[in-house]
């Protein structure tokens, strides 16, 4: 395995960190590519937070559209953005008192950037290329550091947060020191009554396919048990997705040959036996569904899907892979009839070169 699969080398690796804090420090992890609009919107709401004790780390992929210069002059003079939609229980800094944002930028460095100012809420770290998502996290919990947060949070730019969903993650996180990733309630910012995922999904390991949990029930009408869901779930949604301190110190960081797609379920698989995965049903995540993978090209998107279902099948269920193989074959098929060519010839690209994908991350570039 590379380097990137394996646990954080630093002594005492085992051992959690304790905040001397009342409230567990907590880093928020924002991965910035090309989506300054949505991180600013989000940054509103986070900063609008009843939650004490977080700072803000955008990692900024290598955006094309002056994502860094975008977000700074935000920062400096704050505002509400017209056509920022209200919901429910979702705060923004209102009012000409608002004050600007002391903003700390900084170039992607391997270790743990110095301590900012203390009235800081905001780092902004250049990764210096387009790392995909979980290289992007990678580079934000390098930058927070281990030895002064208790927790980090991933969390899609494209989404803005109720006011009480940092709170209400850390008090199910806390609730037992075996739970190591905790996932929120997240519905669609465009239909916010209804479910996109509730924490996250489970995986069928007949066709390596995963299942959002709740999705598209609605809101108000879920009845689903939080002991149901946690049953059920194979992995936490990345869009919102609390690690303790103690999951990445024994797990390690999360595995960038993926780039994109099976990241977060790579996490989770990599932690099974040694941590649970929870829901804290309170913490409400509105979601722009796909804005941040589309601004990656529709081909590049689709090769990475199909190649990550057979990279992660070999990694970690061997013996499914002539199912996997099976599965394209009638996804190939209906591609075709339903006139979809560019993802029928990249299914067939896959299966043409089925060994060597499950194999290389490499293969097909």
């Amino acid at each position: 395995m590379s380097d990137q699969l394996s646990p954080l080398s630093m002594a005492d690796a085992t051992e959690p960190h304790t905040s001397s804090r009342a409230a567990p420090a907590v880093a928020i992890i924002l991965v910035n590519y090309n989506g300054w609009q949505d991180t600013i919107e989000c940054l509103d709401t986070l900063l609008a937070m009843n939650y004490p004790a977080f700072h803000v780390f955008i990692v900024d992929n290598e955006s094309q559209d002056d994502s860094c210069r975008k977000i700074a002059e935000w920062c400096a003079a704050p505002e509400r953005r017209a056509g920022w939609p209200i919901f429910p229980g979702v705060e923004h800094r209102d009012g000409p008192a608002v004050e600007p944002l002391r903003l700390r930028s900084a170039e992607r460095r391997d270790g743990t950037l110095d301590d900012p100012d203390p009235r800081c809420r905001v780092t902004l770290v250049r990764s210096g290329v387009n790392l995909g998502f979980a290289g992007g996290c990678n580079v934000g919990i390098r930058a927070a550091g281990l030895d002064r947060f208790d927790y980090f949070w991933m969390l899609n730019n494209d989404t803005v947060v109720d006011r009480t969903c940092l709170s209400a993650l850390i008090e199910r996180a806390t609730q037992d020191t075996e739970i190591g990733l905790v996932g929120s309630t997240m519905v669609y910012y465009d239909r916010p009554d209804t479910v996109q995922t509730l924490a996250g999904a489970e995986l069928f390991p007949r066709t390596m396919i995963s299942r959002h949990i709740g999705e598209g029930t609605k809101l108000q009408r879920n009845r689903q048990r939080d002991d149901d869901v946690e049953r059920r779930l194979t992995y936490i949604m990345g869009a919102s997705m609390l690690a303790s301190n103690r999951f990445v110190r024994v797990v390690g960081l999360m595995s960038e040959d993926y780039f994109l797609y099976y990241e977060e379920i790579d996490w989770a698989m990599r932690a099974r036996g040694k941590f649970k995965l929870a829901y804290a049903p309170a913490s409400l995540v509105y979601h722009k569904s796909g804005a941040s993978s589309a601004k990656i090209l529709e081909e590049f998107s689709a090769r990475l899907y199909y190649k990550n279902r057979v990279r992660f099948t070999s990694r970690f269920f061997p013996r499914n892979l002539f199912k996997v193989r099976y599965s394209l074959c009638t996804e190939l098929g209906r591609h075709l009839v339903h006139g979809r060519w560019v993802q029928a010839l990249i299914v067939g690209q896959i299966l043409r070169r089925f060994n060597e994908v499950a194999r290389s991350p490499r293969a097909l570039e």
